[in-house]
């Protein structure tokens, strides 16, 4: 569905179903067919885009979490991720979530099981970004994670869970760390209520064994999401001032939307926020012939990708 996004019923439906089926059996053997090379790290299939580059140039690695009921292909066609790669040089992994894991394809990012660096989806894509970035020698610290609605959820997880493989996040109508546990937990988050940003901090510090993190982050959020709604991007922007230790806030107007720049102690820039009017559940700037895009607002995607990938 394109647009301002599903209906909150149907996004509703979603969300309360996932539990109803396990994290059990795996997509089957490896195939070749489309503009990505295809594979399998432990059950989780992927979905790996390679722009033609010298083969000794080794390139940042940018993790790509589709939402509810997308795939990897829809996702790469809506954000324009693969044409991207092809400009900048960079390497863009797609993982993919099955209808085995959730009838929705959504990521289970509310689900304490599916946390864990140790265990269910998290340590799955903990696995998938190491052996990748292992084997296309991607750069220590050039691997950021980019997410729409329940990616952008599990792209946080992703984070908290595994800094060290992380360097930075584009969260694209998602929510603060653990802001919601269980499916009433979830939709609770979603629509806004009890979001604490200060505790989504502490639990992700303690998550990771960190006092602080060196990272950056690119938070987006439409104010007319009905799914997510905007009360969670101030949520956000606590919880990561917290993580970097601590920022200093300046704020404008930038192609029509709100945004704000955040800068630590030392002065480098390490958060970024932007309010998009008109923009619904949807990603900013998207190709239409995809679901879950907005055209007309400014490109998410390369927004996202100068402030994490082009470091200033």
């Amino acid at each position: 569905m394109k647009g301002r996004g599903i209906p909150a019923a149907v996004a509703s439906a979603g969300l309360i179903a996932l539990v109803a089926i396990g994290a059990h059996g795996a997509p089957a053997g490896k195939k070749d067919e489309g503009p990505f090379k295809h594979g399998l790290v432990g059950r989780r299939a992927y979905r790996l885009y390679i722009p033609p580059r010298p083969p000794t140039e080794s390139l940042p690695l940018v993790v790509a979490l589709h939402g509810c009921w997308q795939t990897p292909e829809d996702f790469a066609l809506g954000t324009r991720l693969n044409e991207a790669a092809e400009r900048r040089g960079f390497l863009a992994l797609y993982p993919a979530q099955s209808r085995w894991d959730n009838p929705s394809r959504c990521w289970n990012w509310f689900d304490p099981a599916q946390q864990s660096r140790r265990s269910g989806e998290v340590a799955d894509l903990v696995a998938l970004v190491d052996a990748v970035g292992r084997e296309r020698e991607a750069p220590p610290k050039r691997v950021v994670a980019i997410g729409f609605s329940a990616g952008a959820f599990m792209a946080v997880n992703l984070l908290c869970a595994a800094p060290e493989l992380i360097s930075g996040v584009g969260v694209v109508a998602g929510g603060a760390y653990r802001c919601g546990l269980g499916p009433d937990g979830a939709l609770a988050c979603m629509r806004g209520h009890r979001l604490d940003g200060d505790a989504a901090a502490t639990a992700c510090l303690a998550a990771a064994g960190k006092s602080v993190l060196a990272i950056r982050a690119s938070l987006w959020q439409g104010d007319q999401d009905s799914i997510v709604t905007p009360a969670n991007l101030p949520a956000l922007e606590t919880m990561f001032t917290r993580l970097v230790g601590g920022a200093s806030k300046t704020s404008e107007t930038r192609d029509g939307s709100a945004h704000a720049r955040y800068r630590n102690r030392r002065g480098d820039l390490v958060i970024e926020s932007w309010l998009v009017p008109g923009l619904g559940h949807a990603w900013s700037g998207g190709d239409p012939r995809a679901t879950h895009t907005w055209p007309p607002g400014p490109s998410a995607t390369d927004r996202i990708l100068d402030f994490l990938l082009e470091r200033s």
